[in-house]
């Protein structure tokens, strides 16, 4: 039957998309359905959300919501790039299957490399230990520095040793260099003629990010200046030799690491690689050639919408950019990473971070990444071991193999809900993009302090909203396991390792042969500041001959000025707050013993049930030791029993009309017999004179769903004692 025409607001949905017989629903009807259930309480307070990137989420995504939105009309393989770089999927091709393998030796490393190769790993990401990330060799790095974060990989033969048995012209590599970028390309381009292989077939990336690096550490060890010149030398040998090597690599994941929102993530790796390209016009580099030669890699959090908003949204975004710089639109397209966000991470409940990892690599994939990593569910803790590593690449496998996301273009194409998060979310970041032009730039945004300010002021609104339980992290802050068993955590020797490391570096140096790779730096020297290709030939042949990072570095780099040093941008975890208090309570109680919480329930079981499991956990996720217990049919064998289970709390747990006589008799008797006990009433009287009663009779606090739960812990642990 036909339905009858909307009128004005009163929109229907289209006819064509419902059965005939029935009426296209309307909007205002189902509104005004949902605010008489809302029994008086303002819509807009209960239907909508507020995001941290200052965006309104609402309730109900309409066709109407997606109006005006350009490229949206846009098809896959096309600019914008809305909908993915590619107009056809090829199933066992879409993106990479990427692991990073923080193994400090370099025959540890390719040990566990072939080991994952041959079980579903498809590209190799090597991390330089934070010693080789910084140009030192091994001999001469800081104390702590050998190892840590990375692979030593300080000579060819290290590269060598890491790599053997990787087939280079089949397998990406991933190089994680720091500010080791020429160094570290000589050597790869090195082992590829040795292997035979053209560097034409190579298809990995050097990640050189100066300005990420500075983001992180607060201070280069070498001028910007002169990263930027080696960012030139790198990205114009590849451009004559090798196509498919990434040699800028643009990281968003110290930002998502510290808590950032999207919106701040995407204008903060917008304004690095546009401050990039203007670098390297600057250098004579045609932006048009230097294009290919970009990579972007972004953190992925557990709000998966969002996530997947987001990496839509930097294909649109760049897209913009590069048509204002006269860049075709053929040559627009953006090669996009996807890395697991840290932020989420928690050391308690380890397990749990297997579900949280499965969520952001299942964003990464609908959201169109051509290279995903998906980190081992104990990599707070530990080094990955076999199990955790093959966790962490399987769920990537069944995403593609079992969940066939691999054979669709754009997964989340046409939903109304996300492709207006995704407008809204480019067009936030533009805004704040452009607010960072307007100061000059990314490096003179973070040397303001501006970014870090920024992200400061979100991750401070993250961490009061779990402190509040407002948002929950599944065993952190609510639902902790309190019977978990730790993981076992084996510490990397570091001195040990800087000292055997150091000898065979020495060793190297030493040697007579080695003063062939001295005379080839001597020459560079010499000629001054070698042109940009002209540079990496002279690097190739000093590396196979010996020269190592620390060598390379300070040719480069004698009398390196003008470094620049920033607020770093720390590393925050929302769970750490939780976890400390609970390591601390939980070391005093094997220390000292103690800080049990009794419940003293009232009534039968369906009287209290709500508030009891509300208690437990509540007191729970600080460590606390919980004293389970049943109903009791007066108030005071509820006391007696928590008497004599000598407990430091006792939170009394029933219904509100239980309350008014049962709750002072307990709380009396408790204080009586033992004054310190701490005594909580869970729940939150209305009456403030009943509440009035209850604290002169002995109720110390008052736990409920608004409490700041972490507050509230801290107070009570450190009122017993417990050092925090």
């Amino acid at each position: 039957m036909p339905t009858e025409e909307p009128q004005g607001n009163d929109a229907a949905m289209p006819d064509e998309r419902l059965l005939e017989e029935f009426k296209a629903p309307r909007y205002d009807t189902w509104r005004a359905e949902v605010e008489r259930l809302l029994k008086g309480v303002p819509f807009e307070k209960r239907m909508l959300t507020e995001t941290y990137e200052g965006i309104t989420l609402q309730p109900l995504y309409r066709k109407e919501d997606t109006e005006n939105i350009e490229e949206l009309a846009s098809l896959p393989g096309f600019a914008p790039y809305l909908r993915g770089n590619k107009a056809y999927r090829n199933g066992e091709k879409t993106w990479e299957i990427a692991q990073e393998l923080s193994y400090p030796t370099a025959e540890e490393f390719n040990r566990i490399l072939r080991y994952d190769l041959e079980r579903g790993l498809t590209a190799v990401t090597l991390p330089l230990d934070e010693a080789s990330r910084q140009g030192y060799d091994p001999d001469t790095a800081e104390n702590g520095l050998v190892g840590r974060g990375g692979v030593s990989i300080a000579t060819y033969e290290d590269f060598k040793k890491a790599l053997e048995g990787v087939a280079l012209d089949r397998v990406p590599v991933f190089i994680r260099a720091g500010t080791s970028g020429v160094s570290s390309l000589a050597k790869y381009i090195a082992l590829a003629a040795e292997k035979g292989v053209n560097p034409t077939a190579l298809n990995g990336a050097v990640a050189l990010d100066p300005l990420g690096e500075l983001a992180v550490s607060g201070k280069l060890p070498l001028s910007l200046a002169g990263l930027y010149d080696e960012m030139a030398a790198m990205t114009s040998w590849s451009i004559e030799n090798a196509p498919g090597i990434g040699t800028v690599w643009i990281h968003g994941e110290p930002y998502n690491d510290a808590g950032a929102g999207a919106v701040q993530e995407l204008a903060f790796v917008l304004a690095t690689a546009v401050e990039y390209l203007r670098e390297m016009e600057s250098r004579n580099l045609e932006i048009e050639k230097s294009l290919p030669h970009f990579r972007f890699s972004f953190g992925l959090g557990t709000n998966f919408f969002m996530e997947t908003a987001k990496l839509r949204a930097v294909r649109v975004l760049w897209n913009r950019v590069l048509e204002t710089c006269g860049v075709s639109d053929d040559k627009r397209a953006v090669w996009l990473h996807g890395r697991s966000s840290r932020y989420y991470q928690t050391k308690l409940d380890p397990y749990v971070n297997l579900l949280r990892l499965t969520t952001e690599a299942f964003s990464g994939a609908v959201g169109g990444v051509d290279s995903l990593e998906v980190a081992p569910f104990d990599e707070m803790l530990r080094p990955a071991d076999e199990l955790s590593r093959r966790l962490a690449r399987n769920i990537q496998i069944i995403l593609k193999d079992e969940a066939k996301l691999a054979k669709i273009l754009d997964p989340a194409g046409g939903s109304w809900y996300v492709e207006r998060l995704t407008h809204e979310i480019a067009e936030k970041a533009w805004r704040l993009f452009k607010e960072i032009e307007n100061k000059g730039g990314m490096s003179k945004a973070l040397a303001d302090g501006m970014p870090q300010n920024e992200i400061k002021k979100t991750a401070e609104k993250r961490a009061a909203a779990y402190a509040a339980r407002k948002d929950i992290l599944v065993g952190a802050n609510k639902y902790p396991n309190p019977t978990e068993r730790p993981l076992e955590v084996k510490e990397i020797d570091y001195p040990s390792l800087k000292a055997a490391r150091a000898k065979a570096i020495r060793k190297l140096k030493n040697a007579p042969e080695h003063k062939q790779a001295e005379a080839i730096l001597d020459t560079i020297v010499e000629s001054g500041a070698l042109k940009y290709n002209e540079l990496m030939p002279e690097l190739i042949a000093a590396v196979r001959r010996g020269a190592t990072c620390g060598e390379i570095k300070k040719t480069l780099h004698n009398c390196s000025k003008d470094i620049l040093t920033v607020t770093p941008v720390p590393l925050r975890r929302g769970a750490e707050p939780f976890e400390n208090l609970r390591l601390a309570v939980e070391k005093h109680r094997n220390e000292k013993g103690g800080l049990k919480v009794f419940l003293a329930t009232l009534g039968p079981v369906d009287a209290y049930i709500s508030r009891f499991d509300f208690a437990a956990s509540f007191f729970e996720v600080g460590g606390f030791e919980v004293v389970r217990t049943g109903g009791y049919k007066t108030p005071k064998e509820a006391a007696y029993n928590a008497l004599s289970a000598g407990a430091e709390v006792v939170v009394i747990c029933g219904r509100d009309d239980a309350y008014v006589e049962g709750a002072p008799v307990v709380a009396r008797k408790v204080k009586k017999d033992k004054p310190k006990c701490i005594v909580v009433l869970a729940g939150l009287p209305t009456d403030d004179e009943l509440k009035k009663r209850f604290n002169d009779a002995g109720v110390d606090r008052f736990i409920h769903i608004k409490a700041n739960v972490l507050e509230v812990l801290n107070e009570v642990a450190s009122q017993l004692g417990v050092s925090l």
